[in-house]
């Protein structure tokens, strides 16, 4: 398997960006990306996702205690949510998920844009509409020069107008 999340993270740092982070907003947990920087202080990790003592795969990782080990102390932030939450709690922990960034002063941003956050999709509870991704899209970009990777989604029907609505809301940030 491939992380691409985590190659463009590195990929900007090999390019002269001093502190990346990596914004994760699916639906799931990102578990292989948290594992890869979880020791490191270069690369911000945090994610917005289905609390996983809800039942909610993975069910090992992802708890809000989990905040990095070493040099990676404090540069893992877990923003789990319960099952049925929607646009304003979801918002509300993206919203402190990027603040995590900004107070680590990074300098690039990579969104793992999972759109199976998303009401209509059937692998996961949450409930976030169109305009939550557009919100989400301009929170991340207005933290600094930003690439967003799509990731999960199972609605083929909804995937790309959410897809859309997460490249339109970063491109007015």
């Amino acid at each position: 398997y491939l992380n691409n999340a985590a190659i463009a993270a590195q990929a900007l740092r090999a390019a002269g960006a001093g502190r990346v982070a990596v914004l994760d907003i699916d639906a799931h947990h990102g578990n292989g990306t948290q594992m890869i920087f979880y020791s490191r202080g270069d690369v911000y990790y945090g994610s917005v996702h289905i609390d996983p003592g809800a039942g909610w795969f993975p069910h090992y990782v992802g708890y809000a205690g989990e905040r990095g080990t070493g040099a990676g102390e404090g540069a893992n932030q877990n923003l789990p949510l319960p099952p049925g939450t929607g646009d304003e709690g979801w918002l509300a922990a993206v919203r402190a998920m990027c603040a995590g960034a900004a107070a680590h002063g990074v300098d690039a941003v990579v969104v793992s844009l999972g759109l199976d956050a998303a009401e209509a999709d059937p692998e996961s509870p949450l409930r976030v509409t169109e305009a939550g991704y557009r919100e989400a899209g301009r929170l991340a970009a207005a933290l600094a020069p930003t690439v967003l990777i799509q990731e999960g989604g199972y609605d083929l029907a909804t995937l790309g107008q959410l897809a859309v609505a997460a490249l339109t809301g970063a491109a007015t940030a």
